[in-house]
Formats: structure tokens, C-alpha cells, sequence
């Protein structure tokens, strides 16, 4: 007997990536970047992913924006620079220098 089924979800927040007010509870926070999978199970464990979504979340309503395309790739990188920031490993003249050159949601 072989059990499979799919639906199983998983979330993967990469933390702080994008300073932003939200336009659902008007709060200016760090929107973070999250992974959302969705996976084929056999026997109640996850083995193939089939569907991926990446969004930028508020961290205080939860409203979220999903990405696409060029965007996820952006997101990923401004996430690394937004990181070394909150980390103290780089400036905050070096981060915005550096932001500048990404452009998440355009």
C-alpha cells in the first residue's frame, strides 16, 4: 500500500528586507521576504515541491505582496544587504548606496 497526497505547505520567512509603510495598518516596519511551498508527500513526507511562491510581508498585519519574476532575485539581495545592516557588518551610507542599485517592487 502506497500513501501519497499533496497540499502540504511550508513557509521560510528570510527575515528584514524591505523598510516600507504598510498600506493595510499604516505601519512603517523591515516587510520581510518569505518562501511558501507547496509539496507532493509519500507517506506523509514531503518530497517534491511543486509550487513556489515568494512574498514581502508585513510583519505586524501579515499583508503580503507576492513576487515574481526579476522581483524574487532583487528581494533575495536587497534581503542580504538589509541583513549586513541590522547585523552592523556594513554602514548605513554603504547600505543605501547599495540599495539604491535595487529596486525590489518596480
Amino acid at each position: 500500500m502506497i500513501i501519497f497526497g499533496w497540499g502540504h505547505v511550508t513557509n521560510k520567512q528570510y527575515g528584514a528586507t524591505l523598510a516600507d509603510n504598510c498600506s493595510n495598518c499604516n505601519n512603517d516596519s523591515w516587510w520581510h521576504l518569505l518562501r511558501n511551498r507547496k509539496w507532493f508527500t509519500l507517506f506523509f513526507i514531503p518530497v517534491i515541491p511543486y509550487k513556489t511562491k515568494y512574498f514581502l510581508m508585513c510583519p505586524v498585519c501579515s499583508q503580503a505582496v507576492e513576487l515574481t519574476g526579476s522581483q524574487i532575485e532583487r528581494a533575495r539581495q536587497l534581503n542580504v544587504l538589509t541583513q549586513g545592516l541590522l547585523n552592523k557588518s556594513i554602514s548605513e551610507n554603504e547600505y543605501r548606496n547599495q540599495a539604491k542599485k535595487i529596486e525590489v517592487l518596480g
